[in-house]
């Protein structure tokens, strides 16, 4: 019995401690404000401009309130009252029935995306968080979007000009990204000269930015292609571009000047168009130019004959071929399709964040030791290298370097990890084609695409086994990670230029736009009936809006960067 009461002493104190919390929750209650709770289409959820009715108790009624959802202070389309039943507390069942504030609102555009919360304050006192998540609308539906020219250039022009939107004018757009602070940045490839004997000839690339409706050029026509300082850069061939979120650009270039060497043990020096294959990082805060991966130091001669190799390692040692592609993933890790030095085969490779190259998909042929010379002529290091030389006749899936790649036209990153990529006609199996990586165990699927001597339905709408492929000119992802691809018309087909959606979880192919027919491209255009360009990238900025850059506009000559967006 002694035991019993004993235990019933010990209880008190912790029954004394329920009852001062659940009196002080109470209290709380009667003073403060709070959320109650936010009704939307799926509970907890909402996509950016979904609407959504939030439940408010405000502790005083004339207070000065404001609501932010995912630290974007939200608009209230209306205000209203009615009674909730809601628990008094966490420590009983017992309900009280309260007089809640309702504000009828839109998730804004600019709200944080993911796992995020609503909040209000009140009087200039910040409210507990109150757990949501937004979602990233997919604006990209037919019938629903509208397409509208941003930049636009007189086809008499023919030099690039900076200066503010309607003032500045815009050659080809070869290539485009973002940064996360949502200034644009293109490679415009439109300039150009004109030669009595070989006619008009464009001149270098020129790397330039678009932010605060203004578009300035950055560098790219120097004198010097391996210059340290962007304004001092020559760009003649630019092959893949990327934007890091922090502005830093990645730019795959191939130079290839008249090199002059000295022949090991002699005095005998040849000139030689070496093609140097180079990944740079330019700072554009600094203007500073860095060598990634690529190098113009080592040369590997034999016989009198000089050979271009590639080559894994450390990114200073590494060498590399043509670049076909590229995309960062989140670790940092920057994917390439390399697509070698001849013919048409490809292979996937990564410059890791640490600094290595490794070749992720697809074989390096013809793998040896080779002896490598400065320029000079001295210091002679053996390095094992080798090249992709086989003529693309193969489309193999599989695991590494079992697979095959060939004719690459494009690489992404989609929503789910996985690295996509776009392969040109060439293959002996198979016409163009999306194939599959998955970095986790390194495999290869082909996911659309038909054999060669499947039968030409220009189907390009549907499932994944319906869709036909052709004359890829662009791929991209928008922020859900569904593909974007762009096409060019084909003389012989009635469809025109044209933007599609591939759905990889529900492996369909939906068309956004593109028209074929009497139509004002000078003004903004439904996307069913939207005429656009041969689209060189296409770019989402996450707020609703995609980028389109053209690299021709055969009918207009003066469209170069589009935007294409929701109607809501």
């Amino acid at each position: 019995m002694n035991e019993i009461k004993y235990f019933l002493l010990l209880l008190l104190p912790v029954c004394f401690s329920c009852k001062k919390a659940f009196d002080e929750e109470l209290n709380s209650r009667e003073r403060e404000s709070g959320i109650v709770m936010a009704a939307t289409n799926t509970p907890g959820i909402a996509m950016r401009g979904e609407p959504l009715t939030l439940y408010v108790k405000l502790g005083k009624p004339d207070a000065d309130l404001k609501i932010f959802i995912g630290n974007a202070e939200a608009t209230v389309l209306t205000h209203g009252q009615t009674k909730l039943e809601v628990p008094i507390s966490k420590y009983t069942d017992d309900k009280e029935t309260i007089v809640a504030d309702t504000f009828r609102m839109l998730v804004p555009d600019s709200s944080q995306i993911g796992e995020t919360s609503i909040y209000i304050i009140v009087n200039g006192i910040r409210s507990a968080p109150f757990k949501f998540t937004v979602k990233k609308p997919d604006i990209l539906y037919p019938g629903d979007v509208t397409v509208t020219p941003l930049l636009m250039t007189p086809s008499a022009e023919r030099e690039p000009i900076d200066g503010p939107v309607g003032t500045a004018t815009v050659g080809a757009v070869h290539d485009i990204g973002m940064d996360k602070e949502g200034a644009i940045y293109f490679i415009d490839n439109g300039a150009y000269d004109f030669n009595p004997e070989h006619g008009y000839n464009r001149r270098n690339m020129i790397i330039r930015k678009f932010a605060n409706n203004q578009i300035v050029t950055l560098g790219g026509g120097g004198n010097n292609e391996f210059a340290t300082q962007l304004s001092d850069l020559k760009l003649n061939s630019i092959d893949a571009m990327r934007i890091a979120e922090d502005g830093t650009i990645y730019l795959a270039v191939t130079n290839a000047p008249l090199s002059r060497i000295t022949l090991p043990g002699t005095t005998e020096v040849i000139e030689f168009e070496f093609r140097f294959h180079r990944i740079l990082k330019i700072n554009p805060r600094t203007n500073e130019v860095k060598t990634l991966v690529g190098r113009n130091d080592k040369y590997c001669i034999d016989n009198g004959m000089v050979y271009e190799v590639i080559m894994d390692g450390p990114a200073d040692k590494a060498m590399i071929g043509a670049v076909r592609g590229m995309e960062l993933d989140k670790a940092g890790n920057l994917y390439f399709l390399d697509g070698g030095l001849t013919g048409g085969g490809a292979v996937l490779r990564k410059i890791s964040a640490d600094g290595m190259v490794t070749t992720e998909a697809g074989a390096i042929d013809d793998l040896a030791d080779y002896v490598f010379y400065n320029n000079d002529g001295t210091h002679p290091e053996t390095m094992k290298a080798g090249a992709i030389v086989n003529s693309g006749s193969n489309t193999v899936d599989g695991f590494g370097s079992k697979a095959r790649i060939c004719s690459p036209r494009g690489i992404v990153l989609g929503g789910n990890g996985k690295i996509y990529l776009a392969q040109g006609a060439g293959s002996a199996e198979m016409k163009e084609c999306v194939r599959e990586y998955n970095p986790l165990t390194k495999e290869v699927t082909t996911i659309i695409g038909k054999p060669v001597n499947a039968p030409d339905n220009f189907l390009y709408s549907g499932t994944f086994k319906e869709v036909d492929m052709r004359t890829i000119t662009s791929f991209d992802a928008d922020f859900d990670g569904n593909i974007l691809i762009g096409y060019d018309e084909q003389i012989y087909v009635e469809e025109p230029r044209g933007i599609y959606k591939i759905d990889v979880n529900k492996e369909m192919v939906y068309k956004i736009a593109g028209y074929k027919g009497a139509s004002d491209a000078t003004k903004p255009q439904p996307g069913q009936t939207a005429i656009v360009g041969a689209v060189s990238r296409i770019l989402f900025d996450q707020f609703g809006k995609l980028y389109v850059g053209y690299t021709r506009y055969d009918f207009f000559d003066q469209i170069h960067l589009s935007t294409i967006s929701i109607t809501r």
